[in-house]
């Protein structure tokens, strides 16, 4: 198997991290897989790194607050003593979506598969989570976008969460279930 089918493959969410923050030149690598991925236009995504600590403390609280009113399996999760939706991650890159560009929610999804399969290929952990979200969904959203500078018209779609994972790179693997696969005509 060639080294990209590799990384797709073996490629898996880390949810615990250590503090320690990935070298400047590896994040910025794994940002321009981002951008490389396909786009409706130029400016339909954007990126937003935050690598400082209080600051994800800070939108981890905030999304808590708004998490645990969506339902009791949410507010028995969150509120956990303790409970941290980026996992520790030192790193965590929101991607938000130009709202006037068409399919900017695919555009997003792409740009963050490439970024998980760049920090696979570069020995730094990941996980793509919707949770730091939720602080977007509140009475802190307007907030937010102006601290992050999300710009007017942007919508936070996912974020991606980077570092080095507790256990290393050997996360254990899951069994990949296989989809179904219909070909037409078949034959």
């Amino acid at each position: 198997m060639n080294e990209v089918l590799n990384a797709i493959a073996s490629r898996r969410s880390v949810r615990a991290y250590k503090p320690d923050v990935i070298p400047g030149e590896m994040l910025t690598a794994i940002l321009k897989a981002g951008q490389q991925a396909p786009y409706v236009s130029p400016d339909s995504r954007c990126f937003t790194v935050i690598r400082d600590r209080a600051v994800i403390d800070r939108l981890n609280r905030s999304a808590i607050a708004e998490g645990i009113k969506l339902g009791d399996f949410q507010r028995n999760l969150f509120s956990t003593p303790g409970f941290d939706g980026t996992y520790g991650a030192p790193t965590v890159v929101i991607v938000s979506g130009n709202e006037s560009s068409i399919q900017y929610e695919a555009v997003c999804g792409a740009s963050i598969q490439n970024m998980l399969i760049a920090a696979k290929s570069l020995g730094v952990g990941s996980c793509w989570a919707y949770f730091p979200l939720f602080a977007f969904h509140g009475a802190e959203r307007e907030q937010w976008l102006k601290e992050l500078l999300i710009p007017e018209g942007y919508k936070p779609c996912a974020s991606v969460l980077l570092g080095y994972g507790i256990e290393g790179d050997a996360v254990e693997q899951d069994d990949r279930y296989e989809n179904r696969v219909y070909f037409y005509p078949s034959s």
